[in-house]
């Protein structure tokens, strides 16, 4: 018999862990399936191709998909852009490519006991059964699919619907979905963007190509936007790993710590972000030492904070949401939104300004771009609610994600990690916080891989 191993997600996650596979299979007779909902494989919703030309928020250099090759993004890019430098910010479309490439490649040099099944439908349930436990998933429109082990790699779930837009969400002006956006908006328009996260400055950079963009309002609760990105160091001289894991009884005294390391940084010549980077490769160790106390205060007084510091845009992309502030075309605000009402073609949105008071706009569109919903509970996709509702998957103490074992496997409702199901995704921040750049990522896929291959 054939060893299966199943990949539910063709995105980034799903097709790097396909192209390890193939590159280091198991011993044994093996089918790596890979499942696509969507229409191409490699792309998932980051990198898929539009007209607009959204950028990554990492530069060349550090986006390759194989750790063992750090300037294979590089190479590709530079066969398409051939004045790419390592700290260009390229077309996030441009990576898909590199993705499908990748994937190419690893599947024509895979061994012959090894071969890729690529399958475009929609897995709704996974089952288990029989004497040997093996799994089945189910689609929506095809026969199912028996395997020895399934990965769900199912990339960022959508943002969440809002209580506020229970009202108006079939409405034309309204979009739940923030990369639907028209191409007709111009000077006499408005726009409400509700969150300030990196989808809204991809947003707000998408609709003001030129200077006939509509008027932007946006709306969050701290009123905090990503920081641009520099040319800093990615690598910090400070190396004190155990005087911050020595405290990790207080997430006071180690933000007390990071900010004197980013004083140490800039004093010395450099750049706070590499204080951000030196604490991101620490992330997970520091994560896993707070008590449930100390990471509940960290995401209600502090996540925010590390957001804008942590994720980051292009250089470019932020001096032209600066521009646009200066401007005045872009006014962001701290609150709450409460209610939006249809006003014909427009919508009326109430909402309260951070420290008290009552405000009102009317605008054109109004577009949620609050984030990915990691809440599994309010999950609306039919294969993590169904697994929620079997226990064959639980969430986290806080709604960060999923909770897991040793290499991504999935922990049932009894706390026992699986053999046989396993997550490799954003919803790993869960038990290691930082779980949502290419490079962790990639990370992680290899550690699945070299796990898999060699059960």
């Amino acid at each position: 018999m054939r060893n299966t191993i199943a990949i539910v997600g063709g995105g980034f996650c799903g097709t790097v862990l396909a192209a390890n596979l193939l590159r280091s299979p198991p011993t044994a007779a093996t089918d790596i399936v890979l499942i696509e909902r969507g229409g191409e494989m490699g792309r998932g919703v980051a990198y898929a191709e539009r007209d607009y030309p959204y950028l990554l928020n990492v530069p060349a250099l550090r986006l390759s998909a194989d750790s063992g090759d750090p300037l294979q993004f590089l190479r590709f890019a530079q066969r398409h852009v051939p004045y790419a430098d390592g700290e260009d910010f390229l077309p996030r479309a441009l990576y898909g490519d590199y993705l499908q490439d990748v994937l190419l490649r690893a599947e024509r040099k895979a061994p012959a006991h090894t071969r890729l099944m690529r399958i475009f439908g929609e897995v709704r349930r996974i089952t288990s059964g029989g004497k040997d436990h093996r799994l089945t998933a189910q689609f929506a429109d095809r026969a199912p699919l028996t395997a020895d082990r399934v990965i769900l790699a199912l990339g960022n779930p959508p943002p969440p619907p809002q209580p506020w837009a229970a009202a108006v969400g079939g409405h034309s002006a309204y979009r739940q979905d923030p990369w639907n956006l028209p191409n007709t908006l111009g000077l006499e328009h408005s726009v409400l963007i509700v969150g300030n996260g990196l989808t809204m400055v991809d947003i707000a950079a998408a609709l003001s190509p030129n200077e006939n963009a509509p008027q932007l309002h946006t709306i969050s609760r701290h009123g905090l936007i990503p920081q641009p990105q520099t040319r800093f160091r990615a690598t910090s001289k400070h190396d004190d790993r155990a005087a911050f894991l020595a405290c990790t009884h207080s997430i006071r005294r180690v933000l007390a710590m990071a900010r004197a390391l980013a004083r140490e940084a800039e004093n010395a010549g450099g750049d706070w972000r590499e204080a951000v980077t030196y604490l991101r490769h620490l992330a997970p160790s520091l994560w896993r030492g707070l008590p449930l106390a100390e990471r509940r205060r960290f995401t209600r007084h502090l996540q925010a904070y590390w957001d804008i510091h942590r994720h980051r845009i292009p250089p470019q992309l932020g001096e032209h949401i600066a521009a646009l502030q200066r401007s005045g075309k872009l006014r962001v605000n701290a609150g709450r939104v409460e209610s939006i009402v249809a006003q014909g073609e427009q919508l009326r949105v109430t909402w309260r300004p951070r420290g008290g008071g009552a405000a009102a706009m009317t605008v054109d569109l109004v577009v949620n771009a609050t984030g990915p919903d990691y809440v599994l509970k309010h999950s609306a996709d039919p294969l993590l609610s169904s697994l929620r509702a079997s226990g064959l998957v639980c969430g986290d103490a806080l709604n960060l994600g999923l909770l897991t074992g040793p290499y991504g496997a999935c922990v049932d409702a009894q706390g026992r990690a699986s053999e046989r199901l396993y997550y490799l995704g954003p919803m790993l921040r869960a038990d290691h916080w930082e779980a949502t750049a290419a490079t962790e990522l990639r990370d992680h896929a290899e550690g699945l891989a070299a796990h898999l291959a060699a059960r």
